[in-house]
């Protein structure tokens, strides 16, 4: 590229992409620790550094007096823009295209050694664009899918790129200037690399956020509610139940002798058998039912306008289901069983007092033999003896 800019402002256009791109770096930095880092991250990470590396290679061609023979910051403006596109792409789950686009990009750098400096300015703006428009459909249906804004910036980058390469093309071929056409084009890619910046940051922290918000109700093993999001869950659900005076089940499930398998068989184990045991509950509960791991071995189920009853027969058939699949563990047959409580009220409850009765019942199960199912509905409790020990 020919000189654009005098060198003060090569110099304070340096200056901001070096600042953008180390606040960059810090945010990459922080969310790399995270236990489970959005995707695209490290790719992310490689175009802003090759940014960077692009922005540099710019500098010292603006301040050198001798013209390179070839026009690196050229190639690396079609590269970085790939790279974009490819970090969007494992961003959106979106991996299709990814070899055609490469040979693409492949053919456009490689005609730096075969076109005049003008033509390649017109290769790079064309391609970078087309690169950029890609990204952007990309990070446009993620921000839609996601409801996350910080993508939706990085999609309207894409659109900024489309205008400066159209203002430019018009500048240099139809009015025949192609300084003001490469200003143009500068001008409108700094501002598209800032956008991408400013997405990237918000997109990332808005994820962050919602994780750390996951992280404070949901259970990262099971990713069934915690405490904290029954609570969350059930409010509308127990204030509708105490105006229409209506009935509330609820069912809670031990896991039977968990400690002696912990020790026997491992914690990876006894992962595995907690999992196992949520993801039942989860097939047998109803969409409107809410399911809690609400202890290490413990869960507890709330069954909106549900009566006891209608929880007993929903335990007894998670205990039989939950009987009927034992887990294997270097081909050992291991019996999984569990001891549950149900409970019930009518009209308005107290979440803590349902499932210490829930509880209550739990208890007196597992010391009536385990693999059994009692029940609280403030009569005498009544414990199931039909069925034998696991």
């Amino acid at each position: 590229m020919e000189q654009i800019h005098p060198e003060s402002w090569v110099i304070m256009y340096f200056g901001l992409i070096f600042v953008i791109t180390f606040a960059q770096m810090l945010v990459v930095y922080v969310l790399s620790d995270a236990s489970n880092p959005s995707p695209g991250l490290g790719l992310y990470t490689v175009y802003f550094m090759a940014a960077l590396l692009g922005w540099i290679a710019f500098a010292l061609q603006q301040g050198s007096a001798i013209p390179m023979v070839v026009d690196i910051p050229s190639v690396a403006s079609i590269l970085n823009s790939y790279i974009l596109f490819t970090a969007a792409g494992q961003r959106a789950g979106f991996t299709r295209g990814r070899v055609v686009m490469g040979i693409i990009c492949l053919v456009t750098c490689l005609s730096v050694f075969f076109l005049k400096p003008a033509e390649m300015f017109g290769v790079q703006m064309v391609s970078a664009a087309f690169f950029f428009l890609a990204a952007g459909a990309l990070c446009g249906w993620r921000s839609w899918k996601k409801s996350n804004v910080g993508d939706g910036i990085i999609a309207t980058a894409s659109l900024m790129m489309l205008i400066g390469v159209s203002g430019a093309l018009y500048q240099w071929l139809v009015r025949d200037n192609f300084a003001l056409a490469q200003a143009v084009n500068f001008g409108f890619y700094s501002s598209a690399y800032t956008l991408v910046a400013m997405g990237f940051m918000a997109s990332m922290l808005i994820e962050y956020q919602r994780s750390l918000s996951h992280l404070a109700t949901e259970d990262p093993l099971t990713q069934l509610l915690n405490h904290r999001g029954l609570e969350n869950a059930l409010h509308l659900t127990l204030a509708e139940a105490s105006r229409g005076q209506q009935p509330t089940g609820a069912v809670m499930a031990g896991i039977d002798h968990f400690r002696e398998m912990n020790g026997n068989f491992g914690n990876e184990a006894g992962d595995q058998v907690i999992r196992q045991v949520a993801q039942c509950l989860q097939r047998a509960s109803r969409g409107s039912d809410v399911v809690a791991r609400t202890g290490g071995d413990e869960f507890l189920l709330i069954l909106p306008h549900t009566d006891i009853d209608g929880a007993r027969i929903l335990a007894e058939r998670i205990r039989a289901d939950i009987a009927e699949r034992p887990l294997v563990v270097n081909q050992q047959r291991i019996p999984v069983t569990v001891s549950v409580g149900v409970a019930g009220a009518v009209g308005e409850t107290d979440l803590d007092k349902l499932s210490h009765e829930a509880k209550r019942a739990m208890q007196l199960a597992k010391r009536g033999g385990r693999n059994r199912v009692a029940s609280v509905d403030h009569q005498p409790i009544r414990l199931s003896t039909q069925f034998s020990n696991a």
